[in-house]
Order: C-alpha cells, then sequence, then structure tokens
C-alpha cells in the first residue's frame, strides 16, 4: 500500500472510527452506573442546636458611670461624632507593670518604640 490517498483515507478512517466509539462508551456511562442500585442509608441523627452564649455586660457601678461618660465625651471629640453613634461596653483596669513585659507596656516592642518617638 504505497498510494498516498489510501493512506491517507484509511487514516482519517481510522479518526472518526475511534471518535465514534469514544462517543459511544461516553454514551454508555449513565446506562451502565444506572444498572447498579445505590444502597440506602440509615437515618442520620439530627445536629445539635448551636447555641451561642451571649453575656451582657453587667450594668455600670455609680464611679464607673462617670468614667464611662468621661470616656464617651473623649472619644466622640476625638472621633467628631455624636456620642450616641458608638458604645462603651466595658471598662476594665490595665495589668499591673510587673505583670507585663516592660515599663507598664502590654504590647511589643515596636509598639512601645512608636508611642516613644510620638512624645
Amino acid at each position: 500500500m504505497t498510494n498516498p490517498w489510501m493512506i491517507m483515507l484509511v487514516g482519517v478512517m481510522t479518526v472518526f472510527l475511534a471518535l465514534a466509539m469514544i462517543i459511544l462508551f461516553l454514551l454508555a456511562f449513565p446506562w451502565f452506573f444506572g444498572l447498579f442500585k445505590p444502597k440506602a442509608h440509615k437515618s442520620q441523627m439530627p445536629l445539635p442546636e448551636i447555641v451561642e452564649k451571649v453575656e451582657h455586660p453587667a450594668a455600670p457601678r455609680e464611679d464607673e458611670e462617670e468614667l464611662i461618660a468621661v470616656l464617651t465625651a473623649a472619644v466622640s471629640a476625638m472621633r467628631g461624632s455624636a456620642p450616641g453613634s458608638f458604645a462603651i461596653t466595658s471598662v476594665k483596669p490595665a495589668a499591673h507593670a510587673t505583670e507585663t513585659s516592660g515599663a507598664g507596656f502590654n504590647t511589643p516592642v515596636w509598639g512601645r518604640v512608636e508611642r516613644l518617638v510620638r512624645k
């Protein structure tokens, strides 16, 4: 078989035959997998309810009320906004100087350096 037209014809026929086989193979997938029946699963247990506990801050003491009022006024003056646009929910004292890492700061070294540079 030395005829170039015959070689080309056999090559094209081979390609189209291979494509037809691939198409038939892919069309047979649903039929083939439809033969297998899916297993019936047991009923699943219900999921537990996820309930988040929200702790409401306790009512401030009388001496804290004045502190909160002063802090609210200071923050609203710095931000330039109305005092009712935010809420201070709790006031906690800072940790003692011996409990933190150096001279009362509870920030990393780069934070301390930045504070000292501002002064």
